[in-house]
């Protein structure tokens, strides 16, 4: 690769350009703008002003003789929204920032500024020629966690923007559709419980769940039902925070709130809890009571708490001292005098002085005597008991001091009610006024409900929190997803992944803004499909459609898969099963391996044709995330080829590795490289590989190597050091009966291969064992000789942090070249992870 510089003024005198990945993170560090004249894989991407490219999970949009590339800005370091950025580029190789087309404030066409604590992932572009707009679209959930599983869609008139979020604001995909024919899942509707597992093994079939919506957010205060005594729920305390960050009266989802945002939560009384799906199935699977005891919100609601918090400077407005807040107040009661509760309501005490102390009692006696025996120290979430007979009175008294002062105390009498019918559901209370904030960190924001057996729904984004009820159709899950327009028939579609389940295809309206209600299939079923990318071989006169897919691992990159179709309406004319489902594979292939097992370090996000349809040149676009820092995460851009009739008539499509790609977008093709492969099947001499069982194991069995007659049981594992390179550099799982890499007795392990003659060289793969998206990293060093003696260090990197697929631009012309590695190290955990050893491909490229 080449890269020119032209000086900025007023800098520093100028160094080498954007050679040393990572080096720069911003401009003011920058001394000089960067030409490129290939992409650089890998690497840190800079744009035309010196600032590192920041579109990740980008789509992208050809329009005239100009590309343009949409993606997330992860400048903030991690994964909330912090607004979509759009590129142009003449060339593919060299981009200029256009502007932020999607903000934190960005509103839908009611106003709501639905982005400020959230995510938007993966964003995609398309032009709707009929009503000549740019559509967008994004995954959308809250800022904390991948529940709602929505989109969203923006349209706008210029490319540019100003782009406006759609009346739907977020939503899942058929969401809100009450015809018959309408695909979607029905709130209390049986679905297929894919995570369940029979007490039986021998029996592979699964369970079958109610549905429960996922959005609006709810706060968590019960424990799960017992599955003895439903009825009788139990609060969760602070002991029992678990690892899904929710198992308590807080949510998580209030931390860390950086942007102006409006907070809304309502209470709903429930129904009873239905056992049914429980007592079906407890006795021959493994079921869970939280989801398969269930129930259901009911129209009986409290009014809406709305709390708007501005972040900035507060200045003094939060240091008058004034009286606390005690909840539920008097004028929730149908009585002029008390409260009417039920007996297991319960009572809050919310401050409104920064830094002061509350103290209350119960027994109406003076909070503000420090001698009191009855006072006691209020804390947020502590709830006051109003339990008692018919009748019972509970007067709670509350005030708050600071700095040796004291509020007036404020007073409330409560009445267990006669009639339980007399007693509303009662507002939720949050535990701190509305007002200005420098920020909301971890659990200062919280929400409470006085209303015993509701539950409470919230919104950050200043929509109804109004939840599903029982037969409303919710629509189905979105997370990584696609929008694509078939280049042969004009129609559009939404490819989207659920929950690690579905691979969904919908049909998008004619403004391309939502889907059609009953176009929807699924395919991949239980495959554990996502981050699809489509493209339909030879454009308008093409036959296929292909889809390529990465398996689910979180951040960490893995093996790709793709699948084809001659039709991609053939599954919208399958009927549907009893549950409402219509299985759409028929009309797909099964999966084939593409790529090597972390499809050289990258996840898909776009599949371009820079050719035309009769002479297709197509470029893979992928994302190199970075989970410990996600503003470090890079691009990969890869040929990619595809054959109709290849892989014996299922369809071939090849990706070429390359640590740069260079292309010529004016003549339509990729620049081919100067450099071949040089080591496929040359001599190997490695460290011993692990043992060969006879007939049995000899040591575990991740180490065991199969002999010809365990072979002829279908169990085939070879860890020669001839496998690593043999050319073949996939695995379309680790966990089945077939291995094929070199895998050594122990670390650490050495692997060499001779070239048969000197070479000059230009660049080595590695392609290192990963367990379907592990998080395991090899250390290592390459070196190089002439005459297998004397040898040349050329790659140190012994202090590798990245997963997956290395590669690393070589210097010199040798014979000989050698890998040594030194260890296998779990990133996630800390420790060495010995058991993930291993290689499946070593690729030396050069002259």
């Amino acid at each position: 690769m080449v890269v020119t510089a032209a000086l900025l003024t007023g800098l520093l005198p100028a160094v080498a350009g954007a050679s040393t990945p990572g080096s720069v993170t911003s401009r003011s560090q920058y001394d000089a703008i960067p030409k490129y004249d290939a992409i650089p894989n890998g690497q840190t991407y800079y744009d035309t002003n010196g600032d590192p490219i920041d579109a990740h999970g980008g789509g992208f949009l050809k329009r005239g003789d100009t590309y343009y590339w949409v993606g997330e800005d992860k400048s903030q370091g991690n994964a909330r929204f912090n607004g979509l950025n759009l590129y142009k580029s003449k060339d593919l190789e060299n981009w200029q920032k256009v502007k932020q087309i999607l903000t934190v404030d960005s509103e839908d066409t009611r106003g709501n500024k639905i982005l400020t604590h959230a995510k938007v992932e993966r964003p995609k572009l398309l032009y709707n020629e009929k009503t000549k707009k740019y559509v967008l679209w994004g995954h959308w959930e809250m800022a904390a966690d991948y529940s709602a599983s929505e989109v969203i869609v923006a349209t706008s008139s210029t490319i540019d923007g100003p782009y406006t979020i759609t009346s739907k604001g977020h939503f899942r995909p058929g969401a809100g559709n009450a015809e018959a024919d309408a695909m979607g899942d029905r709130v209390g509707q049986p679905v297929e419980d894919f995570d369940t597992s029979a007490k039986d093994a021998a029996n592979k079939k699964h369970a079958y769940k109610p549905v429960q919506a996922d959005y609006p957010a709810k706060i968590l205060q019960y424990k799960a039902p017992d599955a003895r005594t439903p009825e009788k729920l139990s609060y969760v305390g602070d002991d029992d925070y678990g690892t899904s960050q929710a198992g308590n009266s807080w949510t998580y989802q209030l931390n860390d709130i950086a942007h102006d945002t409006t907070v809304k939560a309502k209470a709903v009384r429930m129904t009873g809890f239905d056992t049914s799906a429980y007592d079906r199935y407890v006795k021959d699977y493994n079921v869970s009571t939280s989801g398969y005891i269930v129930r259901y919100p009911t129209a009986t609601a409290s009014d809406t708490m709305t709390a708007r918090y501005t972040i900035g400077d507060p200045g003094t407005s939060h240091d008058q001292l004034v009286a606390p807040v005690v909840s539920p107040t008097l004028n929730e009661s149908s009585d002029p005098s008390v409260v009417l509760v039920n007996s297991q309501d319960v009572a809050f005490v919310t401050g409104a002085t920064a830094g002061a102390v509350s103290y209350f009692t119960t027994d109406g006696s003076d909070p503000a005597a420090p001698d009191n025996p009855q006072r006691r120290r209020y804390h947020d979430g502590m709830r006051i008991s109003l339990a008692g007979a018919p009748g019972k009175r509970t007067v709670v008294k509350a005030v708050s001091e600071k700095g040796g002062k004291a509020s007036e105390v404020t007073s409330v009498t409560y009445q267990v009610a006669e009639d339980a019918s007399d007693v509303p559901v009662f507002t939720p209370v949050i535990n701190r006024v509305p007002g200005t904030y420098d920020t909301f960190g971890y659990k200062e924001l919280r929400i409470f409900s006085p209303s015993y057996g509701a539950e409470t729904y919230y919104t950050m984004d200043g929509q109804d929190p109004a939840p599903a009820r029982k037969g409303d159709n919710i629509g189905y899950g979105s997370r990584d997803f696609t929008v694509h327009q078939d280049e042969k028939t004009g129609e559009a579609y939404l490819v989207t992944a659920q929950d690690h389940i579905y691979m969904r295809v919908w049909k998008l309206n004619d403004s391309f803004t939502d889907v059609v209600p009953d176009k929807e299939y699924d395919m991949y079923v239980g495959e554990h499909r996502e981050a699809p990318a489509l493209v339909r071989h030879g454009g308008k006169n093409g036959k296929y459609m292909y889809l390529m897919t990465s398996y689910q691992s979180g951040w960490y990159p893995n093996q790709a898969q793709y699948g084809r179709t001659e039709d991609m309406d053939a599954g919208f004319r399958e009927p549907r099963d009893a549950y409402g489902y219509r299985n759409g594979q028929k009309a797909w292939s099964s999966l084939q391996l593409v790529g090597d097992n972390t499809t050289y370090g990258s996840q898909p996000t776009k599949i371009l044709n820079i050719g035309t349809d009769s002479k297709p040149s197509y470029v893979y676009i992928g994302d190199r995330w970075r989970p410990d820092l996600l503003l470090k995460s890079t691009y990969v851009a890869m040929p990619l080829t595809i054959s109709d009739s290849g892989n014996g008539g299922k369809g071939l499509m090849r990706l070429q590795p390359t640590p740069r790609l260079d292309l010529d977008t004016k003549n339509g093709k990729v620049k081919q490289p100067d450099w071949k492969l040089l080591s496929l099947n040359k001599p190997v001499t490695a460290s011993p590989k692990v043992r060969a069982a006879v007939g049995a194991p000899t040591e575990s069995q991740s180490d065991w190597e199969t002999t010809p007659e365990q072979e002829k049981t279908g169990i085939y594992r070879h860890y020669d050091a001839t496998e690593a390179n043999d050319g073949k550099d996939a695995d379309v799982s680790v966990y089945d009966d077939t291995e094929q890499y070199y895998k050594s007795a122990g670390l650490p392990f050495s692997w060499q291969v001779d070239l048969g003659g000197r070479h000059k060289l230009a660049w080595i793969g590695l392609s290192f064992k990963t367990v379907g998206g592990s998080d395991n990293v090899h250390r290592y060093t390459v070196s190089a000789s002439t005459d297998g003696q004397r040898w040349a260090e050329l790659v140190d990197n012994t202090q590798n942090n990245r997963v997956g697929h290395q590669s690393h631009e070589l210097t010199g012309s040798y014979r000989y070249v050698k890998l040594d590695v030194y260890k296998s190290f779990d990133l996630a955990h800390g420790k060495d992870a010995d058991w993930s050893r291993g290689l499946y491909e070593v690729s030396v490229y050069g002259k």
